[in-house]
């Protein structure tokens, strides 16, 4: 079965976790939430309360791991070595890496996608310009390294993940959730 991992961090953004979860979970992959916190339960930039299926530990068996993005989740994540760590192991492994919002920044202030093409929220570009090649696209695919904007895009980047990991269920979960 495929699997992935999100990483959620103190302020996460709901909406940028949840999305591309639930179209996931629809697809069939076994996505396994893991609290950077010392507890399951993760608050979210807007105040919102998760309870995660699993504390963060070096989980290097799964298909791809997924970083939601928001403040201070992005800034959380870019703190955490341990969560770094991990994620680089996914880049170098060829496995698959998505980010969205200002998750992809804290990567490449970590040094890990020097040269690679992204997409991030514009609030960040600044962060990683002279590390990263910029694209003013929603969702942008280099390789294994899946990026989109923002929140805005949280439902396309979970349909992105599906053409990366599961392609042949993109149309049965389209049809379940009425998308043309």
């Amino acid at each position: 079965m495929t699997k992935v991992y999100v990483l959620l961090a103190e302020g996460f953004e709901i909406l940028e976790a949840v999305a591309p979860i639930d179209v996931m979970r629809r697809a069939g992959i076994k996505v396994v939430t893991l609290s950077l916190n010392k507890t399951l339960e993760v608050n979210s930039a807007q105040n919102i309360m998760v309870k995660a299926d699993d504390l963060f530990g070096d989980y290097k068996d799964a298909d791809g791991i997924f970083l939601p993005g928001g403040y201070s989740g992005y800034e959380n994540l870019f703190k955490s070595d341990e969560a770094m760590a991990l994620t680089k192991y996914y880049l170098d492994n060829g496995k698959l890496v998505a980010a969205i919002c200002g998750a992809p920044s804290s990567i490449g202030r970590r040094r890990m996608i020097d040269g690679r093409n992204i997409t991030l929220h514009f609030g960040t570009h600044e962060l990683v310009k002279d590390f990263c090649n910029i694209i003013d696209e929603p969702i942008v695919r280099d390789g294994n390294l899946l990026t989109a904007s923002g929140s805005g895009y949280s439902q396309e980047l979970g349909f992105a993940m599906l053409e990366y990991l599961a392609p042949e269920t993109i149309e049965k979960v389209k049809v379940g959730m009425t998308l043309k």
